[in-house]
């Protein structure tokens, strides 16, 4: 077992910390990654697929735009898919974090025994992951469709709908109400970041994870935002770096009127192989993030030892239990 140090971390130290992980237990991680990010590629080759009928350029003939009824079908499939993918990638997320915390405590972890921790979870996971969705979008539809409704009631009130400042004005005034959505959807996923830890780690029921994530979080939510800003923008920055050579392939493609099909699906799998490798450094943050307030708020680090030093030693050339 390796000698674990477990302290209050600053954010270098966390961030640090998050890279060391990620680098001795690189296969784990993406491995575990892989599942969701397979789902990538069929979603991207449908979506360049359909790119390549609207936006590819033939000298002469405009591009040809789909019938109502196709785009209505397209979207209702694709939004089908979306959410089939959320609960693929959150079951990967939950896999993750069970990695993460016996990585981080020197335990011994595999991708199939990351992912066998989530049976007897599943249906918890999917009801906390429908819970935070439900808790956020109920704060934010309802701001943004306000702000829609007063923006176009002052247009039409103002009697100057063709007025072009008036225009400007009310479209400044949905992008500052736009801005306030998105900032309460902010504040209040990060009541509920470490809900997926929680659950893995500690398995309570839906509601009680939720609880136990405010709990944990409250006054903690400007280092978790911090934190998670960071390791996002990093993560994102590896994901374009793999994508960003086939988008320019695709743009250059499009302008001379060729699509060719294999860069649809070696485009699809630049995403994938980006998502696998990237996906993981986001749920780390997160797990590290969600040991280091209990440390803060719990002692979590004497109980720790404290547990270490009861669990009796094993015998000679025997190993110890993880």
């Amino acid at each position: 077992m390796e000698t674990i140090e477990l302290r209050p971390l600053s954010l270098g130290e966390l961030l640090d910390r998050t890279f060391s992980l990620y680098r001795k237990h690189f296969w784990l991680f993406v491995g575990i990654m892989a599942v969701p990010a397979a789902f990538v590629i069929p979603e991207r080759v449908l979506l360049l697929n359909i790119q390549g009928n609207l936006f590819t350029m033939n000298p002469g003939r405009p591009p040809e735009m789909p019938s109502p009824g196709f785009l209505a079908t397209f979207f209702a499939g694709y939004l089908a898919f979306m959410i089939a993918f959320m609960l693929v990638y959150s079951v990967g997320m939950a896999a993750a974090a069970s990695a993460v915390g016996d990585a981080y405590l020197g335990r011994t972890s595999t991708v199939r025994g990351a992912y066998a921790k989530i049976r007897g979870k599943f249906w918890k996971l999917i009801g906390v992951v429908f819970n935070i969705w439900l808790r956020v979008l109920g704060i934010v539809i309802p701001v943004i469709v306000a702000g829609a409704t007063l923006t176009v009631g002052i247009t039409v009130a103002s009697g100057n709908q063709n007025n072009p400042l008036v225009i400007a004005v009310m479209v400044l005034l949905f992008v500052l109400i736009y801005v306030v959505a998105l900032g309460l959807a902010v504040w209040f996923a990060l009541r509920y970041a470490v809900s997926i830890p929680v659950l893995m780690i500690e398995d309570l029921g839906v509601l009680a994870t939720i609880r136990r994530s405010v709990f944990l979080t409250r006054g903690r939510r400007g280092h978790i935002f911090l934190g998670l800003l960071v390791g996002t923008i990093i993560a994102y920055v590896g994901l374009i770096v793999f994508e960003i050579p086939f988008t320019i392939a695709t743009m250059i493609a499009a302008m001379k009127g060729h699509w060719p099909l294999w860069l649809e699906f070696t485009s699809a799998g630049a995403s994938a192989v980006g998502l696998a490798l990237a996906g993981p450094i986001s749920m780390i943050v997160i797990v590290l993030l969600y040991y280091d307030t209990r440390i803060r708020k719990e002692a979590f680090d004497l109980q720790f030892m404290m547990s270490s030093l009861e669990r009796p030693a094993p015998a000679t050339g025997t190993v110890s239990p993880a």
